[in-house]
């Protein structure tokens, strides 16, 4: 599932390069990722323009004058600028071991569910096989926007992650850690793979829970998570499988994990086998040695 690393770089590949262009027309699909009629969407979007992109968690925000766009890009979608001076890719494959889907500009197919056509010839592809994304219209006031993010947590890259902030939203809780950051309602924007990323560099078990944390291990894990989602942005997020940015290129982060898809391979700290655990029903990665799971002994 695209994460924060990965649909922030999809914002930046097409951020100077959507808005301004006037909406010359929409194809959509009857496809389930739609909260809206898509009709009512396409009698919405032609003849404006995209005046703003922004991106909030793991949601892509595209302002116009009057009303807003939402895409989230659920576990597979794809979201890709296609240019009429570049010729297509001829299809898709899938990599043999990674089963990566590797392509570049490519022209609409049976999994590709909305198109937006521009005044200059290029056009903005959602393509998702699983069709587990959403699409959204919203009316651009305020209250309606705050009501539709109202329940995000704290943004990673914004004035609103503080430290202070960060440790009131540890009250109450009581699951373990790993799940606690699977919660969009905690830190919004990191997922599977930046969770057990952030958790090995704070030298947290994922399993520990929340209420055994002592203070500095907070604040280290407050620090951490920023530390790998930008380290995820700078490689241009991770691609596994279906990931690609905006014109249609895979990101690097994967050959930098740590702990994430490394199950039985050594850790590159302490040469321990990394280990996979189920937590919240995902694939949990971790080293047992730099990550124990009981709690530390307290400081003097």
């Amino acid at each position: 599932m695209p994460e924060l690393p990965e649909v922030e770089t999809i914002r930046r590949g097409l951020e100077g390069r959507v808005e301004g262009l006037e909406i010359l027309g929409i194809e959509a699909t009857g496809s389930r990722i739609f909260q809206i009629d898509p009709a009512e969407m396409a009698a919405a979007l032609e003849g404006e323009c995209f005046v703003g992109l922004e991106r909030l968690g793991k949601f892509l925000i595209f302002r116009l004058q009057g009303r807003t766009l939402v895409v989230h890009l659920g576990m597979t979608g794809q979201l890709t600028l296609r240019q009429p001076e570049v010729r297509d890719a001829e299809g898709f494959f899938r990599h043999p071991v990674t089963g990566l889907q590797r392509v570049r500009q490519h022209a609409p197919d049976r999994h590709t569910h909305f198109q937006i056509h521009f005044e200059n010839g290029s056009s903005l592809l959602y393509r998702d096989t699983r069709m587990f994304g959403k699409v959204y219209l919203l009316s651009t006031a305020e209250a309606a926007r705050d009501r539709f993010f109202a329940r995000l947590g704290l943004e990673p890259f914004s004035d609103e992650y503080r430290l202070g902030a960060f440790l009131r939203r540890f009250r109450g809780r009581t699951l373990a850690v790993k799940s606690l950051l699977l919660d969009q309602g905690f830190v919004a924007g990191v997922g599977n793979i930046y969770a057990d990323e952030a958790l090995f560099e704070a030298s947290l078990h994922p399993l520990r829970r929340v209420t055994t944390l002592r203070r500095y291990e907070k604040e280290r894990l407050f620090q951490t998570i920023k530390i790998v989602l930008e380290k995820g942005i700078h490689f241009g997020g991770t691609s596994m499988r279906d990931y690609i940015n905006s014109d249609g290129e895979t990101g690097s982060f994967q050959e930098e994990l740590l702990v994430y898809g490394r199950r039985g391979e050594e850790c590159f700290l302490c040469g321990t086998e990394v280990e996979k655990i189920i937590v919240s029903q995902r694939g949990t990665h971790f080293c047992p040695t730099c990550q124990p799971r009981s709690r530390p002994v307290r400081r003097p």
